[in-house]
């Protein structure tokens, strides 16, 4: 889907969009999902309907990459043609409106669509694949992009500190599976499901920061969760 999507962009004429995509250095700055059906979940021959959906972190690229998707009339997914029935916004939340709504809760819930998994550097050794969403890992990575894409939207100082301090796994029911990084190479495998977040000691958390974390989960939506989201992993929905 990545190269379907950056293709399909150029294009359109968005030669010089699909380029600076392509290029920009991590964290980029949109997350993809593979093909869906209309229960979200792995599209194949079965499927009524077929769908995928770009989340976009930058809210200056919005405009452009809906102008340029509206002259799209088919997309190419490796070997299959698919024609463009439709184009849907289904959500638009500025920074600002993300942290304006969220909720001083200590409490959320992420179905997660497809595999989520972290990948260790090549300083750590041998490179490996870590496929359970550690509560520091998702929250630390959902504020570094949060902070890479907004300067209108601070998140208040002690959303850091909860997320290094007092956050924990409270429930989660998630099973293995594997994920098509690109073509002739093993697939990679990460965790599906449902997972439980909660702030540990809820007295040692102010409400600013509890709302803070609350706008990062809410933000998952668009940039997904965990490493290789521009490719199609860590799609979440998030729950209440």
């Amino acid at each position: 889907m990545n190269a379907a999507f950056l293709a399909a962009l150029r294009d359109s004429g968005g030669g010089g969009l699909s380029s600076a995509l392509h290029e920009a250095r991590p964290p980029k700055p949109f997350a993809l999902t593979p093909l869906l059906d209309e229960r979200n979940r792995r599209a194949s021959a079965a499927s009524k309907e077929v769908r995928f959906e770009v989340g976009v972190l930058a809210d200056a690229l919005t405009g452009p990459i809906l102008q340029a998707f509206a002259a799209v009339g088919t997309v190419r997914v490796a070997r299959c043609l698919y024609r463009v029935t439709g184009l849907e916004l289904v959500g638009a939340e500025p920074y600002p409106e993300l942290l304006a709504d969220a909720r001083p809760v200590n409490r959320w819930t992420l179905q997660i669509h497809t595999p989520v998994a972290f990948f260790t550097a090549r300083e750590e050794g041998v490179r490996r694949v870590r496929p359970f969403p550690e509560v520091e890992w998702v929250f630390a990575d959902l504020y570094r992009k949060w902070n890479a894409f907004t300067s209108e939207a601070a998140l208040g100082e002690g959303v850091a500190e909860t997320v290094t301090q007092n956050l924990e796994v409270a429930d989660y029911r998630l099973t293995m599976a594997e994920h098509l990084l690109k073509a002739n190479v093993p697939l990679v495998r990460g965790s599906v499901g449902q997972v439980v977040y909660q702030v540990a000691d809820a007295r040692r958390s102010s409400a600013e920061a509890q709302a803070g974390l609350d706008a990062l989960v809410r933000f998952s939506a668009y940039s997904g969760i965990g490493d290789r989201t521009t490719i199609g992993m860590g799609y979440v929905l998030p729950g209440r």
